[in-house]
């Protein structure tokens, strides 16, 4: 069964204990995918998970009874996930999947001779170096437009950015990305 975003919060005012485990299991799903696509890895991703609801826990209490949960949720996953990408700077796995369930690395053509596929690793390396040489925001930015899907309002919304600012990152993004593949001999300008 379903909880609405105003139940949860209600009954958090009732019953702090059953609120937060109705938040915990509606969207521990939700924040762990997006733990897991910025870090890589499944002990990465379940200790952000674990930090966010704490994080989520101790202000519970200050949201009010009309409250969307999902945005906040959100914001404060994406948030964490940028402090941990900042403190940490991962690299980006051409392995992940995106909204669709495809990975990043089926855009790249792969053939099965030999030659190709060599030619593909090399590629999807370059790709990997291009993404993780992106300043942080522009990083995050391509990062949940492209790999999660997102549309610009909504990443626009996640990252607490004008709508202008997120296009730019992107452009700026996109472009670095295009450089540094022209660069590498992949792209041809």
């Amino acid at each position: 069964m379903e909880v609405s975003d105003i139940n949860i919060v209600k009954k958090y005012r009732g019953n702090a204990h059953q609120g937060l485990e109705l938040l915990y299991n509606k969207y521990k799903k939700y924040v762990y995918a997006i733990a897991y696509r910025y870090t890589g890895t499944k002990e990465d991703a379940l200790d952000l998970t674990q930090e966010v609801f704490i994080s989520l826990f101790k202000s519970m209490g200050s949201l009010k009874e009309d409250f969307s949960v999902l945005p906040w949720v959100r914001r404060v996953t994406v948030n964490r996930c940028l402090n941990f990408v900042r403190d940490k700077k991962d690299t980006v796995s051409l392995n992940q999947t995106t909204e669709d369930g495809s990975e990043m690395q089926e855009f790249i053509p792969s053939d099965e001779s030999t030659e190709n596929r060599v030619v593909c690793r090399d590629i999807k390396e370059c790709m990997e170096r291009a993404i993780n040489e992106l300043p942080d925001r522009e990083r995050m930015a391509v990062l949940l437009r492209h790999m999660k899907g997102m549309k610009y309002e909504e990443v626009s919304k996640t990252m607490n950015l004008p709508l202008g600012t997120v296009k730019t990152l992107l452009h700026k993004g996109r472009k670095i990305i295009k450089e540094h593949l022209a660069r590498e001999g992949v792209w041809e300008v």
